[in-house]
């Protein structure tokens, strides 16, 4: 995660992304790098447990295994992994196409 908070490449993705109201994601330390890049700061978000403080207080810090808020989604580590996953695919594809997958991987949430 530190080499992204030095990459040109991701503050202009993510920007651009963000400026195209597209999907952004990001799990775990990642959500550090959109602090970095400055990118919606003061909505929802969630993020590794004990990097949360590396947030600034720009952000509304969530416990939730997983925040969506507008375009972004956020989650916490490893163990939400899944319900990440579950929450992008409802994101790109609807909750149809989630729900089939989900119950097709014997998943509940």
């Amino acid at each position: 995660v530190k080499v992204l908070f030095r990459k040109a490449v991701v503050s202009t993705q993510s920007t651009g992304h963000n400026d195209q109201n597209k999907l952004i994601a990001a799990i775990c330390a990642s959500p550090i790098a959109l602090n970095q890049h400055k990118i919606n700061r003061g909505r929802r978000i969630t993020c590794y447990p004990a990097l949360a403080i590396r947030l600034d207080g720009n952000y509304k810090y969530s416990s939730d295994p997983v925040v969506v808020d507008g375009n972004m989604i956020t989650s916490r580590g490893p163990g939400t992994a899944f319900a990440y996953g579950m929450t992008l695919l409802e994101q790109l594809k609807g909750k149809e196409v989630r729900d089939r997958v989900a119950k097709d991987m014997l998943y509940s949430s």
